[in-house]
C-alpha cells in the first residue's frame, strides 16, 4: 500500500496495514517529529509511526489519573531502580513527551557542545549552532511576561535577589501562548504550548510528503544483510486492545523511540551492533522543597516552571516547580498524621521549588525490562547542595517553614540549621526524586567500539538504520534538553535523507 498522507488514527487501517515510503520514522517524540520535517522539505515520502494516539488541546484533561493513563509511558509507572525507586516521566502519544514538559528551553550550553564536538566527532558539518537558532524560531520560544508567571516563581526570585544571588532569571519557554493554567504536565488544554507535534510534524504534515500512523507498536524488523527492509507491530486502540497489524516498507529507517525505547528495540530485535547499547544512561535526578508563605501562593496557578538559577560551576540548575495538589500530598515525605494534615491545610500558602544535578557520576543503564542506577557520590553531594539552596531561598523571601524532601526529617523552620539538617552525609534513599530527561543510551561517537551510532547518527553495522532522539546525546546535557533533540532531529534527518545507499 503506498504511502496515505495526514494524521491517521487506528480506525482507519482496517485491521491490517502495509505501507511503502521513502523513509519510515519510529517514534513521533521531539526527535522523530523534527527529523520527519527534515525528510520531508527534501521532498521525501515519510511515514511516521507512533504507539501513542493524536491528541489536539480540546482532549486534554487536568486530571491526573487520566494524564497517566493515556499520556505517560507505562501510565507513569516507569521507574529506575537502585538506591532506591527514581519515578522516570516520559510522554506517550504523538509529539511524546513535549506534550507534558513544561516548555522549557535550553540551548545546548557551549561548553557541552565543544566537548561534544572534540571527544565524540559531534556535528562534523559544524553547522548545530545554525539548527538550534531553527529550532527557537520554530518554536516561538519567549520569555512568558510576569502577569502570567504566578506567585510561585516570582517568591523564588524575590529570595534570591534578596541573598544577592548570581544567574537568576526568568526561563525561556516554547510556550507563547500560555495563560498560566498550571497544568503542563497534563497536556496543555489551551494550545498555548508550541509541541513538537504542532510546530514540526505540522510543518512536515503541509508539505503534502507525510503520513503520521499513530496508534502503531513497534516490535519486529526485518532486514537483509547490513539493512533494514521493514519494520512492523500491532495496532492498538485507545484502551490499548490490539486490533490489528501494521508494517512499512522503506529504504531508509530512522528510530527515534526516545533514550528508553530505542535501546530496548535494538537489543530485542538483535540489532545492537555492541554492549554500549542501553548504557551510559543520564537521568538528571531532581527534588524539590516546598516552603509555607503567609500570602496565597496558590502554586499549581501561572506558569507551571518558571524561574531558574544557574548553579552550573556547582553542578546543578534550581527551577521552580508546579504539581496539583493531589500530587502535593503524594509527594509529601511526612508520615501521616497531625504534621501532614497541616502542610495539606496550609497548601494555598505554599511554593515549590528543586534542584536538577547535570548528573556527572551516577552509572545507570537501560535493560529489556528493567532501569538500574547506582547513584554517584558526587551527585549526590550535589543534590543535598541544591535542596540546601532552595530551602535558604524560601527562607529569604519569608517563609515559615520548609518540607525538604527527605523521608524522616520532617519540617525545618527559619534558624535551623540546614547544614546540619541536610546533611551531606545524607544516603540517597531517603530523598524522594525524580527524573525527566533521560539520555544517552544510544550514544554518538567516532570510535563503533565505544558508541552505539556515528556522528551521522547511523547505527554502526547497519546500512539505512538511524538513531534521532536523546538516546544519541554523547554525555549529560546539563539542562532541559528538547531543543537539543529537535536540533539533533534536524540534524539526523538531513544526514538520513543523504545517506549513500539508502
Amino acid at each position: 500500500m503506498s504511502l496515505r498522507t495526514g494524521k491517521l488514527g487506528h480506525a482507519d487501517y482496517g485491521g491490517t496495514l502495509e505501507v511503502a515510503a521513502d523513509v519510515a520514522v519510529i517514534g513521533a517524540g521531539a526527535g522523530g517529529c523534527a527529523a520527519a520535517f527534515a525528510l520531508a522539505r527534501r521532498g521525501l515520502k515519510v511515514a511516521v509511526f507512533e504507539e501513542g494516539r493524536h491528541w489536539s488541546p480540546a482532549d486534554f484533561k487536568p486530571d491526573n489519573p487520566f494524564a497517566l493513563r493515556n499520556l505517560y509511558q507505562d501510565q507513569g509507572t516507569r521507574a529506575a531502580i537502585g538506591e532506591g525507586l527514581m519515578p522516570i516521566n516520559g510522554g506517550r502519544g504523538v509529539g511524546g513527551s513535549t506534550l507534558i514538559n513544561s516548555a522549557i528551553s535550553f540551548r545546548t550550553p557551549p561548553q557541552v557542545l565543544s566537548g561534544w564536538r572534540e571527544r565524540f566527532g559531534f556535528d562534523p558539518e559544524g553547522s548545530f549552532e545554525r539548527r538550534l537558532d531553527e529550532v527557537w524560531e520554530t518554536l516561538g520560544i519567549i520569555v512568558n511576561p510576569e502577569n502570567v508567571q504566578g506567585r510561585n516563581n516570582t517568591i523564588f526570585r524575590d529570595g534570591v535577589e534578596a541573598l544577592g544571588i548570581p544567574g537568576g532569571a526568568f526561563m525561556h519557554r516554547s510556550a507563547p501562548g500560555c495563560g498560566g493554567c498550571g497544568v503542563c504536565q497534563l497536556g496543555c488544554p489551551s494550545g498555548g504550548k508550541n509541541s513538537a507535534d504542532r510546530t514540526f510534524l505540522a510543518r512536515a504534515l503541509l508539505s503534502g510528503n507525510v503520513g503520521v500512523y499513530a496508534d502503531c507498536r513497534a516490535e519486529s524488523v526485518e532486514s537483509d544483510g547490513g539493512r533494514v527492509t521493514a519494520v512492523g507491530g500491532r495496532v492498538l486502540d485507545h484502551d490499548f486492545n490490539t486490533v490489528g497489524t501494521w508494517r512499512v516498507t522503506a529504504p531508509r529507517f530512522v528510530l527515534s523511540g526516545g533514550p528508553i525505547g530505542s535501546p530496548r528495540f535494538l537489543t530485542a530485535n538483535g540489532m545492537a551492533p555492541n554492549d554500549h547499547v542501553g548504557r551510559h544512561l543520564r537521568l538528571h535526578p531532581a527534588s524539590a522543597v516546598c516552603a509555607k508563605f503567609d500570602e496565597p501562593i496558590r502554586h499549581w496557578w501561572g506558569v507551571s516552571q518558571g524561574y531558574y538559577v544557574d548553579r552550573w560551576e556547582e553542578g546543578f540548575l534550581l527551577e521552580t516547580g508546579t504539581v496539583t495538589p493531589d500530587v502535593s500530598f503524594m509527594a509529601l515525605p511526612l508520615a501521616l498524621g497531625e504534621e501532614i494534615n497541616q502542610v495539606m491545610a496550609d497548601l494555598p500558602y505554599l511554593a515549590a521549588a528543586g534542584a536538577m544535578v547535570h548528573d556527572e557520576d551516577t552509572v545507570a543503564e537501560v535493560g529489556a525490562t528493567t532501569i538500574s542506577f547506582s547513584f554517584g557520590e558526587q551527585d549526590r553531594r550535589r543534590l543535598i547542595q541544591g535542596l540546601r539552596a532552595c530551602a535558604r531561598i524560601f527562607f529569604a523571601a519569608g517563609a515559615r517553614y520548609a518540607v525538604p524532601p527527605v523521608t524522616g526529617l520532617g519540617i525545618l523552620r527559619p534558624g535551623d540549621d540546614l547544614d546540619a539538617a541536610l546533611s551531606l552525609d545524607l544516603p540517597f534513599h531517603r530523598i524522594r526524586a525524580l527524573s525527566s530527561h533521560p539520555m544517552g543510551t544510544c550514544r554518538m561517537g567516532t570510535d563503533p567500539d565505544t558508541s552505539v551510532v556515528g556522528p551521522d547518527g547511523r547505527v554502526w553495522g547497519w546500512e539505512n538504520l538511524h538513531v534521532a532522539d536523546a538516546s544519541v546525546f554523547p554525555s549529560s546535557l546539563g539542562v532541559n534538553p528538547q531543543v537539543t533533540v529537535m536540533a539533533c532531529g534536524l540534524m539526523i534527518g538531513d544526514a538520513a535523507a543523504a545517506a549513500e545507499g539508502a
